[in-house]
């Protein structure tokens, strides 16, 4: 029982649960933001794309295998580490996203379905490879993050060209590259062991840290997008968008001061949290639109 757990755990590792969670997580704001009445079938798209969220992200590291193997942040994944095969990896890969597609084209529509396959083709087919020749390959690849929460709102019956899931799915196209920035500070020789192509490379650490503020103040005004396009009736939801993009800002000033002092950790956590409490306010605010 004790192999069959660990094992488990390490077809986990090889869909990067933590990071497939988050998907599945905005995909369910999407789908409970949709304008449409309350419906059941919210296990459908989620589970759709969190099979295709694993595939995707196996698929990854059998294409970064010999990248990883070069990061100590990377070293002990499954691949790298030797604790799984290539061929096991791709019948995860293959098996995962056969049942994943099916899901959303069955179980919920073709615009969630095309969706879906839309990301995988984007971060596997074209992110992942652009990221080993352009130091800026984190800006179009922030573009995969924008799609969960579609995926969530068209499963759900809603109109993707909506202004308001329009506004949400470009705030996490924002946070994302702030997101990156400050890892690089974190893990910066880590890429450069690899051999990847980083903008420390070709900029000074003062000018990335300017432009990293710079992106955490676009998140926050993408931030107040989403409460505006969400119509809500009163100025709470302005107010709580105000008083936590104040908070990320004090944490964040660092960057912008040149500070020596500066935690990249701590404002990487920041912003982290920031995105997580505006996607629940506008759950609480939708919630209560409704009632």
């Amino acid at each position: 029982m004790k192999k069959l757990w660990e094992w488990f755990l390490i077809t986990l590792e090889l869909g990067k649960i933590k990071i497939t969670f988050s998907v599945t997580v905005t995909t369910t704001v999407g789908y409970l933001l949709a304008p449409q009445p309350w419906k059941s079938n919210l296990i459908w798209p989620v589970l759709g794309i969190l099979l295709i969220g694993l595939s995707s992200a196996a698929l990854n590291q059998i294409q970064d295998q010999k990248l990883d193997l070069k990061m100590k942040r990377t070293q002990g994944r499954p691949l790298p580490s030797g604790r799984v095969t290539t061929g096991f990896a791709w019948a995860y890969v293959l098996l995962y996203f056969f049942i994943g597609v099916s899901i959303l084209f069955v179980k919920t529509n073709i615009i969630a379905g095309a969706l879906g396959i839309s990301a995988y083709v984007w971060y596997n087919g074209i992110y992942t490879y652009l990221k080993r020749i352009s130091p800026i390959a984190v800006i179009p690849g922030s573009v995969i993050g924008g799609v969960p929460p579609a995926v969530g709102w068209a499963a759900a019956g809603g109109d993707i060209l909506d202004p308001y899931i329009l506004s949400i799915c470009i705030f996490m196209v924002i946070w994302q590259i702030p997101h990156f920035w400050l890892l690089l500070f974190l893990y910066g020789n880590d890429y450069h062991a690899a051999g990847l192509p980083t903008l420390t490379k070709i900029i000074s650490e003062r000018s990335l840290q300017i432009l990293t503020f710079i992106g955490i103040v676009l998140t926050i005004t993408s931030a107040f997008m989403i409460t505006f396009f969400g119509n809500y009736n009163d100025k709470y939801g302005y107010a709580i968008t105000l008083i936590l993009s104040v908070v990320l800002i004090y944490l964040s000033i660092g960057l912008l001061l040149n500070s020596k002092n500066i935690l990249y950790k701590k404002t990487f956590i920041s912003i982290n949290i920031y995105s997580v409490l505006i996607l629940i306010l506008n759950l609480l605010m939708g919630t209560l639109n409704r009632v």
